[in-house]
C-alpha cells in the first residue's frame, strides 16, 4: 500500500521511524551495524564460540528511506551543504523544526552560572583591574571592583540569525521535494504538495 507524504513527513519517517543514516562518503548513504568492526573480527569470535550467533542488531531502513537519506546527503552546497543536511536529519530525527525563538523574549541574561559550595547557583562574577582613589579625609584606598558580565537575549539580530536558519530549512526542503518528485523508484511513499509554514513567526 502506497502512502500519500509530504516532504517534511517523508523526512521524519525516513530518519525517525525507519532510522536511516547520512554517511559523508564517496559511495552515498551506507548503514552499519557494527561501527569499525570488519569481518575477520566476526569469524575470529564466531571461532571461539563454536559457533554463530543469531538475532540481535537491526534490521536495514527501508529501501524508500534510504533513497530520501542519500537524496538530504547530497544536498549541494547553494542548499546548505553537509552542514543543511546534518540540520534535516537532525529535525526529522526530533519530528521539530528549526528552532525561530517563538518564546524569545528581550531580557538580560548572566553570561555564566557557578555553584557554591552549598549547591546554589549563582551569577558569574569577575574582578576588574585595583582601583586607586582618595576618601574624603584624603587617604589613599585601593579596591578591585567586582562585576557580573550580562548578555541581551531576544535582540533583533539574535531574532533574525534564528529565522534565516529557519527559511534556509524551508529552502532545502523545497530543493528535496523538486528533487525526489522525479524519483520513480520509490515503492511504499508517494511524495504529494505541502510544506511547513514559511513564516510562522507572522501568525505566531
Amino acid at each position: 500500500m502506497v502512502r500519500e507524504m509530504t516532504i517534511q513527513q517523508a523526512l521524519e519517517w525516513a530518519f525517525a521511524v525507519e532510522h536511516a543514516r547520512i554517511d559523508f562518503d564517496e559511495t552515498g548513504a551506507h548503514e552499519f551495524d557494527r561501527p569499525g568492526v570488519d569481518n575477520i573480527w566476526i569469524l575470529r569470535r564466531q571461532r571461539e564460540l563454536g559457533c554463530r550467533v543469531d538475532g540481535g542488531g537491526t534490521s536495514d531502513p527501508h529501501p524508500d528511506a534510504q533513497i530520501i537519506a542519500a537524496a538530504v546527503e547530497a544536498l549541494p552546497i547553494g542548499v546548505g551543504g553537509r552542514g543543511m543536511a546534518l540540520l534535516v536529519a537532525e529535525c526529522a530525527r526530533a519530528r521539530r523544526v528549526p528552532d525561530w525563538r517563538e518564546d524569545e523574549r528581550r531580557g538580560i541574561v548572566p553570561c555564566g552560572w557557578d555553584m557554591t559550595d552549598a549547591g546554589e547557583w549563582l551569577a558569574s562574577t569577575r574582578k576588574l583591574d585595583a582601583v586607586t582613589f582618595r576618601d574624603r579625609r584624603g587617604r589613599t584606598k585601593t579596591y578591585r571592583p567586582v562585576i557580573c558580565p550580562i548578555s541581551d537575549t531576544g535582540t533583533a539580530a539574535v531574532l533574525a540569525k534564528r529565522r534565516r536558519v529557519y527559511l534556509a530549512w524551508y529552502g532545502a526542503l523545497l530543493h528535496l521535494l523538486s528533487e525526489l518528485s522525479w524519483c520513480s523508484g520509490f515503492t511504499a511513499i508517494r511524495l504529494v504538495d505541502g510544506l511547513p509554514d514559511l513564516s510562522p513567526w507572522n501568525s505566531a
